[in-house]
């Protein structure tokens, strides 16, 4: 089975830090660890994911698979947490990691940042030159 690495910077601010006392990327960080059975993949906070225009951010990789970037995560919203579990699964699933965008959940179709092939891919979508 794939090592699944979801990480989430914890600097990520929302904007509801007034109310929560608690960063957005943080508290998105505590939601899926209390959430979700985290034996399916690794959980890690970061102090920074240099995203800061697109918070919350997040990043699920895997050696020799693509690594896909998210951001505009809502931490509140529970319909993202599901979306990323979600998402965990269909990653964990298919060949290389690759999950075409009309195939991840809803929420996870637009807010892509970047989606970055293994080293040695054998994808189509890479062309060495």
């Amino acid at each position: 089975m794939k090592k699944i690495i979801l990480s989430i910077c914890l600097a990520c601010r929302d904007g509801c830090e007034y109310k929560t006392e608690k960063r957005g990327g943080k508290r998105l960080a505590d939601k899926i660890f209390y959430k979700y059975n985290i034996n399916n993949f690794i959980l890690r906070g970061v102090n920074c994911m240099s995203q800061c225009k697109r918070p919350c951010v997040i990043s699920i990789t895997s050696k020799n698979n693509f690594t896909y970037v998210f951001g505009d995560i809502v931490p509140d919203n529970e319909k993202y947490i599901e979306d990323i579990n979600e998402f965990i699964s269909l990653y964990a699933s298919n060949l290389e990691g690759f999950v075409n965008r009309s195939n991840r959940p809803k929420l996870l179709q637009s807010n892509i940042l970047g989606r970055f092939p293994p080293i040695n891919s054998s994808s189509s979508l890479v062309k060495i030159y």
